[in-house]
């Protein structure tokens, strides 16, 4: 005869494995995957929670650059990139500089994602290895305030801002 008592203990543990079998870690889904990837907003989204934790330390807050490292916002940032791909290209071997490709591929394109936003290149799709080489960073119509804004650089009590609407 079977016991109904370990019953209500594997409906449990059953239903804990379904919930959790669809999270992910956020920006961790492949943008190349339709099936996978993220939507535009939720992607911007973690690329700035991922940016604070790995990136802000030596960018800044803002991305404008400190002693540590250029900046990554504004006019002059990224200067040497003309596309998203070409900054995954970069980034994806060589940063964070503490621990250089650490981060899993669809984290970086979510930074990307961020930092492309945070330079007024709003992306209405999932920035991915799919679209990365059709996103320029520079044009003659960069904003003539992004000069000022970069030449201020990042203070210590900056925040990064998770606002993808900003």
């Amino acid at each position: 005869m079977r016991s109904t008592r370990n019953i209500p203990l594997t409906l449990a543990c059953l239903l804990v494995v379904v919930l959790f079998s669809g999270c992910t870690k956020r920006g961790s889904m492949d943008p190349a995957d339709p099936e996978e990837a993220p939507g535009p907003a939720e992607q911007k989204l973690a690329g700035g929670t991922l940016f604070e934790k790995h990136c802000a330390k030596c960018h800044g807050a803002l991305g404008k650059g400190t002693d540590k490292a250029p900046a990554v916002v504004g006019e002059e940032a990224l200067s040497r990139f003309n596309t998203a791909q070409e900054v995954f290209e970069f980034i994806s071997n060589e940063m964070p500089k503490d621990k250089p490709g650490s981060l899993k591929e669809g984290e970086y394109w979510a930074i990307i994602a961020f930092d492309l936003k945070a330079n007024g290149v709003d992306a209405d799709e999932t920035v991915g290895p799919q679209n990365a080489s059709t996103f320029l960073l520079h044009s003659e119509g960069d904003k003539a305030d992004d000069k000022q804004d970069a030449a201020k650089g990042d203070h210590p009590d900056d925040k990064v801002s998770l606002d993808v609407n900003e």
